[in-house]
């Protein structure tokens, strides 16, 4: 996958293979990585979604010298070759997975982490509202950055349970 290449922003059909969140059994969570106290609230997030569910996680590093403190897979800007090919294999095999939601609990659209959303195998994608979200999730929320991630991910489930 190349950072460069044009890549369809159009989800593969989407109502063909749509499954109520209360059906589904795979979860994917994209975020960067920001401090501990994020890092909790997306512990907290996988907590309220229940143990039935098998939840896969990628964390991207905006700080290439620092290591985040997360277990889960990361990324960074190294894991991208000149030409912008991915070179993570965590990041590669995320994209391949075939989740119910994929969850991207960041406010915005990082650069680096936009060619995961476009290309992910997720048969629906859960975001926060933005200009750079059209066409990529099925599902946006619009809330203010100041509302906290707490608020976020609060929505995102009220939302998704909600889809019938």
């Amino acid at each position: 996958m190349s950072l460069f290449e044009k890549s369809s922003t159009h989800n593969r059909s989407s109502q063909d293979s749509f499954k109520l969140f209360s059906e589904s059994v795979k979860i994917g969570i994209l975020y960067s990585w920001e401090d501990n106290q994020k890092e909790k609230s997306i512990r907290e997030f996988v907590a309220s979604i229940g143990n039935e569910k098998s939840v896969s996680f990628l964390c991207f590093n905006p700080i290439k010298k620092i290591q985040p403190a997360t277990e889960n897979p990361t990324f960074s800007k190294a894991d991208f070759n000149f030409f912008g090919k991915m070179q993570s294999q965590a990041a590669l095999s995320f994209i391949e997975e075939p989740f119910d939601y994929l969850f991207h609990l960041d406010f915005e659209i990082n650069p680096l982490i936009k060619p995961i959303l476009t290309k992910s195998k997720a048969n629906w994608k859960v975001g926060c509202h933005s200009d750079d979200g059209e066409g990529i999730y099925d599902l946006m929320i619009k809330i203010n950055k100041s509302a906290g991630l707490k608020n976020l991910s609060d929505q995102m489930l009220i939302y998704v349970n909600a889809l019938k």
